[in-house]
């Protein structure tokens, strides 16, 4: 069976004969009486309405070229790119939507894809779809979920009108064309005005001037490999309705579709799309290269699925094609990205149908909708009624195939947590190496017991389930076999025995242990409990390591890689580093056994826990340059300050509150500060406070613990050594409070002025006396500073008589210590006590002068060593 094709040529029986007349004939919506100049809709003809507004009809070219541009100019999510000009001079465009950074939220190049509208003029259902396709990105609400992912992680490239200029010689002429001159459909073949295929090489804009009716090139047979290899489906013939060029991509509109193609770039294509009408149907091609065939089918069928599930159901359908059709072709553009980017490529016509079995029980052509079907061409004309619901639905359907083709999930990270005492006993997370591969990082605290709750929290690549109203749901289109996530522990292949209870995908945001990381229903959650039976007790005997099976699909039915060390990737036309249950590399995953825990029959000692005496200064010890300062505030409250510096080895500064959490604080944003002026123009309503990330510590002892975090693309971990211990908190906390409680050791904590609320201090009294003071703040350019001294109390002030500030450092994994410069910045005195007092500084660095603060303190630690305890 040979491939189907010419569903936009598909009409009612014809005559072949020669035409000795032209008729110009009107579509009407009806008539009272048989003529030739004249043909009934059976509905009103529609009129493109000069207007960028979508509404229940059809946009002008001009009209719906405003709204891309006005989208472009007033969101951060459509980027507009001029990718040629068409014979008659005319800019085509083509816009990325997403982001602008073309990267994904953990830094590697996003992958990409391409939706083609409008090659044929007269389909004007297409340049609507598309321009649906680029509304729907650039306004849908940001619902940290399923739109906001494919905004960060994929470049989507939608090109509204191919052939603009025979777009617009057919809105010119909306209800007019001629009939008789087509050389192989005169009969019932209209031609050129309303009815334009071709673009307008060799044709001017006037329908009345008729030596030129039938010029131009059918841009859907003008691509290779198979360029003119079809006599029956493309013709050499100026004059054919399929005419293919003089030559593979001889036109500038063809043209312009590879040069969108590198936009992506084209090493990162993994879908092409052509949008036509009408037909109902999708069409491809079938290559040599069996995955890549059957990824493309995969795709197109979740289209279908998709878009069944809407009220107004319509039922695309995917033709089956054998092996006899490998290598064949006719000059369409998805030969074309099948064979030459080998990505999965199809032809969309849209509805309506073309009254195929298949369809049944509809009649096909505009008899969908009520039509007469005087003509068959009338499937070319949606009446105005059915647009909107066309343009949206169709575009929801591809983003569903965007969402697949983004790439299959991996399981990110997996942390355990005691359930009684909210200690985290095991963390583990896959870090990047580099572009093509990452490293698996795990920390045991304790090893995991029998007979005991533990709470399990699983982070996956990207959203993994539906929602609907907030609630998990099946993706439209498919049921997705339950919400749950298969999880099995095994030691030497046989299985431990266990519970799975309160499973549930997480909705709100936080991280570990009870929220998502980057996207609603990225993070799953559940308790388990390991039998204390008789199987158990012989596997666990004397210790034993145990291997975490866990296996899930994501909303589209992608399957999670069961190595995460190796990065998935599309290449070649098949999917790349992702793996089955045997490490082979395949295209349809398999269970992830990466993961790997101790397991013991003893007794564990209690476990550590965070309290007040973490409340001081850490740090990594290489990256000695940058650190935290940390304060335990009632209420399971913590609060945070990460002095560090950006890329480019200037001072930078954070701060973040979070929650206690047995050993552990999460901090679910990290805030960074901008608009701040040093000195006397400092103005508190300039601060903006900006969520730039999330932070994570996990404690093992008084001294000793991990932290990870995530900015934007930036993830990393580092470990976390005590600097320095509070005068009065020594770790472990004693069970009585030391006495007396000195004054000055009261202290410790940030203060501000309220004049200046966006820039503050931090002091640490130290066991012996001296006084750790840290001061955040920005220089007069706005840029964010800080300065840091040891002090000492000298009569009631506390003294630095030397202030320092650094330069050098690099944010990330680059740190390098040795890069780090110290300089003196100045001097500060703070004659302060628990009810204020001043902060009078003098800096030799240019610029920042000498003043006075009037400071408060901020917060209070959760002890009896602090300002809100009576002496």
């Amino acid at each position: 069976m040979k491939r189907l094709t010419g569903f936009c040529l598909l009409l009612a029986a014809v005559t072949f004969t020669n035409a000795n007349a032209k008729v110009l004939t009107e579509w009407v919506e009806t008539r009272q009486a048989a003529t030739d100049e004249v043909i009934a809709l059976g509905y009103p003809v529609p009129i493109p309405v000069d207007t960028p507004i979508p509404f229940d009809g059809f946009r002008t070219y001009a009209g719906l070229h405003m709204r891309h541009q006005d989208l472009a100019a007033s969101t951060a999510f459509v980027h507009p790119e001029v990718i040629g000009t068409t014979h008659r001079g005319r800019t085509i465009w083509a816009y990325r939507l997403g982001d602008n950074d073309q990267l994904t939220i953990d830094g590697r190049p996003e992958p990409a894809t391409l939706t083609n509208g409008g090659i044929h003029a007269r389909e004007w259902q297409s340049p609507e779809v598309v321009t649906g396709i680029l509304e729907l990105f650039a306004l849908h609400e940001s619902d940290q979920h399923f739109y906001d992912y494919l905004r960060d992680n994929v470049n989507m490239v939608v090109i509204p009108s191919l052939n603009i200029d025979g777009f617009m010689q057919t809105q010119r002429y909306p209800a007019l064309n001629y009939m008789q001159i087509d050389p192989n459909f005169p009969n019932s073949g209209p031609r050129d005005g309303r009815m334009r295929r071709k673009n307008m090489l060799n044709a001017d804009e006037d329908l009345y001037t008729t030596f030129d009716l039938l010029n131009g090139v059918d841009l859907n047979r003008n691509n290779a490999p198979f360029w003119a290899s079809s006599p029956n489906s493309s013709s050499s013939g100026v004059h054919s309705i399929i005419h293919h060029g003089a030559a593979p991509a001889s036109e500038s509109e063809t043209r312009a579709l590879d040069a969108a193609a590198q936009l992506g770039p084209a090493s990162k294509l993994r879908l092409f799309t052509d949008v036509h009408s009408f037909g109902q149907i999708l069409l491809w091609p079938r290559s040599e290269n069996i995955r890549l065939t059957t990824q493309n089918t995969s795709a197109m069928r979740l289209f279908k699925s998709h878009h069944l599930s809407f009220p107004a159901a319509k039922d695309y359908q995917v033709p089956g094609v054998g092996p006899a059709n490998e290598g064949f072709g006719i000059g369409t553009t998805d030969e074309y990205f099948t064979y030459t980017y080998k990505v999965p490529a199809w032809t969309l016509e849209i509805e309506p149908s073309v009254g195929s079995p298949y369809h049944s029980p509809l009649p096909g052509n505009g008899a969908d909708y009520g039509g007469v079907v005087e003509n068959g061409h009338d499937g070319f004309i949606l009446p105005e009624s059915e647009v909107r619901r066309v343009r949206e639905q169709v575009a929801e359907s591809l983003a569903a195939v965007y969402f697949r083709q983004a790439g299959p999930p991996n399981i990110q990270s997996l942390r355990i947590t005691d359930k009684a005492s909210g200690a985290v006993v095991f963390d583990s997370g896959w870090d990047r190496f580099d572009q093509q591969s990452r490293e698996l990082y795990s920390n045991q605290i304790q090893p995991l017991q029998l007979n005991h709750d533990y709470q399990i929290w699983l982070s996956f690549s990207k959203p993994m389930r539906w929602l609907e109203n907030g609630q998990v749901a099946d993706f439209p289109g498919r049921a997705d076999g339950g919400t749950e996530v298969i999880t099995k522990v095994l030691i030497s292949e046989t299985e431990l025995n266990m519970t799975i209870s309160d499973t549930e995908w997480l909705t709100e945001p936080g991280g570990a242990p009870d929220g998502y990381v980057n996207y609603r229903t990225d993070a799953y959650q559940m308790t388990v409990n390991f039998a204390d039976d008789a199987n158990n007790q012989t596997l666990v005997a004397g210790g034993a390591q145990a291997s975490f099976n866990l296996f899930s699909a994501d909303m589209s039915g992608m399957a999670t890689d069961s190595n995460p060390g190796t990065i998935a990737d599309w290449g070649g036309g098949q999917w790349t580093g992702y793996e089955n249950n045997n490490g082979e590399e395949t295209d349809f995953g398999g269970i992830d056994k990466q993961i790997k825990v101790q397991m013991t029959d003893a007794a564990a000692e209690p476990g550590f826990m965070v309290d007040v005496s973490m409340s001081t200064s850490w740090f990594d010890p290489s990256h000695n340059g940058e650190g935290w300062l940390l304060e335990i505030l009632p209420d399971d409250v913590a609060l945070v300050f990460w002095y560090s510096y950006d890329m480019q080895g200037n001072q930078d500064w954070y701060i973040g509150l979070g929650e206690v959490q047995g050993n552990s604080i999460v901090f679910p944003a990290m805030y960074q500060a901008s608009g701040g002026e040093f000195g006397p123009g400092f103005d508190p309503d300039k601060i903006i406070r900006t969520t730039v990330g999330s932070a994570s510590f996990i404690w093992t002892g008084c001294n000793e613990g991990s932290m990870s975090y995530q900015f934007g693309s930036a993830r990393g971990r580092q470990s976390l050594s005590r600097i320095t211990s509070l005068w009065g908190l020594p770790c472990p906390t004693p069970a009585e409070p030391p006495t007396p409680i000195s004054d000055l050791a009261r202290l410790s904590g940030p203060w501000f002025d309220r004049s200046h609320n966006g820039e503050g201090y931090n002091l640490a009294v130290l066991a012996d006396g001296r006084v750790l003071v840290y001061w955040f703040s920005f220089d007069v350019d706005g840029n964010r500073r800080w300065f840091y001294g040891v002090g000492e109390d000298r009569n009631g002030v506390i003294v630095v008589d030397e202030m320092l500030t650094t330069s050098g450092g690099v944010f990330g994994p680059a740190f390098n210590p040795d890069d780090v410069v110290q300089t003196h910045w100045g001097r500060l005195e703070l004659a302060i006590d628990c009810n204020g007092g001043t902060a009078t500084y003098t800096s030799t660095e240019a610029g920042f002068g000498s003043g006075t603060l009037h400071v408060e303190k901020v917060t209070n630690l959760d002890s009896p060593v602090s300002c809100q305890t009576d002496p």
